[in-house]
């Protein structure tokens, strides 16, 4: 079986965001024109799995095929200013399964956690508004996603411009996605921007482990990875 069916399942997940690309584009948007950007998607208040299915889920797949089509063709940078190496196409698919799973999770439970510290800033905040700050707010992992995919380029430093645009996006989200009262609201957005950079850090500390076999990949994804025709 060649190379490219073994990445099919990457390069046809990105046919959806190829379908979506306008509301895809909206979250380049957030960090070059946050408070047009912001004002129209508090306006919409669309539900949360509809900012998930056709805003979000797009660009994370399209960055996923990518980036997996890219370690499959030039390879994979070893540590953070290593050789490049060829891996295994098996664990290429199993390590984007991983990365799925987490930032699913971090989209999904971190708005649960940016409900819980909104209740403690006494702010109103429904999951609804919640996971719509979380997951516009991350978006910017996911675009540099597409720049880490070159070997060429240390991957921490990827994850760094993005840790940068998270607070960039946010700052304005909080105002007037939660609209909190003077007195918090700057609070409120150190607290959130700095536990959504914390978690992403340590999702791509556990991804860039097991991708530098540092850590054990789990045997459910290497199971799903290698049963992926």
């Amino acid at each position: 079986m060649g190379p490219l069916k073994k990445v099919f399942f990457l390069v046809e997940s990105s046919l959806w965001g190829c379908l979506t690309w306008p509301l895809m584009i909206r979250s380049l948007l957030l960090i070059f024109s946050p408070m047009t950007a912001w004002q129209k998607i508090a306006d919409q208040s669309w539900h949360f799995l509809v900012v998930f299915l056709f805003s979000v889920a797009p660009l994370l797949l399209a960055s996923c095929a990518l980036e997996g089509w890219a370690m499959l063709k030039f390879g994979v940078g070893k540590g953070i200013f290593g050789d490049t190496i060829i891996m295994d196409q098996d664990k290429i698919i199993s390590f984007q399964i991983l990365q799925l799973v987490l930032n699913l999770g971090l989209m999904f439970l971190g708005a649960l956690f940016i409900k819980w510290i909104c209740q403690g800033f006494q702010t109103e905040a429904t999951y609804q508004q919640a996971f719509t700050l979380t997951a516009y707010g991350l978006t910017p992992v996911f675009w540099l996603r597409f720049l880490d995919s070159a070997p060429a380029i240390p991957t921490w430093l990827c994850w760094g411009i993005a840790a940068l645009g998270i607070m960039t996006i946010l700052y304005h989200g909080i105002a007037l996605m939660l609209q909190p009262s003077t007195s918090i609201g700057f609070g409120l957005y150190l607290v959130s921007s700095f536990s959504l950079v914390a978690f992403s850090g340590i999702a791509h500390f556990v991804a860039t482990g097991i991708l530098n076999e540092r850590f054990e990949l789990p045997s459910l994804v290497r199971v799903l990875g290698a049963s992926i025709p």
